[in-house]
């Protein structure tokens, strides 16, 4: 077994970590009984790195996922954001750093039913306030990277589970965000549609996207270039399988990788302010 990585404070290393998680601690009230989900986890995540993270049910991983996309807060530790000190925000601040910071990638997709896909990748650009048409345009790009450009039109409900997972990855970068988090994407898809979108996580870390990714699979977790366990609230194993910043071990074996890479050397969404309503 393996020690688990320590986190340090931003500033220490170069380049800034994305995440950096210090003695971690989560409890919960269960009537007299208190849970212990956490029991001081410290983590740092690279940028450019992709981590997925494994355990069983009741092993915390949910519980590190909610922490770690600023969906909970820790009872005690210390978490810094692509160096921002999480705990100093309030609840406004938190909901900018989840839209801007983080993008969201979901089990169950969390698509709006009857609105387009085009509609559903413009969201989170929506709330940040960027204006219509560069909004619009944006949206229309990250559809293309994710081959259905074809399909802005349709609504959930017209595309295989698949499609609709590639929508929410769409949404999920659209924003140019530091940290894309997803949560079991594959759980509901078959393996050829596991497989494809798995290809698009290669190909999203390979363009330099920092990725962290809660799976029970293994061969959900083999597209990952380190692999971290948990049990029973602690850190078990902490293993690296390439180097941050050389690709995925399975880019080259993924199904439609290549296409995907096409559609890619445009490069990724604008990095620069969001435009705002004048």
């Amino acid at each position: 077994m393996t020690t688990p990585t320590g986190a340090a404070a931003p500033g220490a290393a170069t380049p800034r970590p994305v995440i950096a998680l210090t003695n971690i601690v989560k409890t919960y009230a269960m009537g007299e009984a208190e849970v212990h989900a956490l029991r001081g986890v410290s983590l740092t995540v690279e940028r450019s790195d992709f981590v997925a993270i494994m355990g069983t049910s009741g092993s915390g991983k949910s519980t590190l996922m909610n922490i770690i996309g600023c969906l909970d807060v820790p009872n005690r530790g210390h978490y810094w954001l692509d160096g921002v000190d999480v705990r100093t925000l309030d609840e406004d601040a938190l909901a900018t750093v989840r839209n801007r910071k983080i993008g969201f990638v979901f089990q169950s997709y969390n698509l709006i039913p009857r609105t387009t896909a085009l509609a559903n990748v413009e969201l989170p650009l929506a709330y940040a306030g960027v204006h219509p048409a560069e909004r619009r345009a944006r949206a229309r790009l990250a559809l293309e990277r994710v081959g259905l450009g074809a399909r802005g039109a349709h609504v959930p409900s017209e595309m295989s589970g698949g499609q609709q997972q590639r929508v929410a990855i769409a949404r999920a970068v659209v924003t140019n965000p530091s940290l894309v988090l997803a949560d079991e994407p594959t759980g509901n898809l078959d393996s050829s549609s596991s497989n494809d979108v798995m290809a698009m996580f290669s190909q999203l870390n390979a363009e330099g996207r920092t990725i962290v990714l809660i799976t029970h699979e293994d061969d959900v977790a083999d597209f990952a270039k380190r692999i971290v366990r948990l049990r029973d609230g602690v850190i078990v194993d902490d293993r690296r399988t390439a180097p941050v910043l050389g690709p995925p071990p399975l880019l080259d074996h993924a199904p439609h990788a290549e296409r995907y890479g096409e559609v890619a050397q445009a490069g990724p969404p604008s990095s620069s302010p969001a435009s705002t309503r004048s």
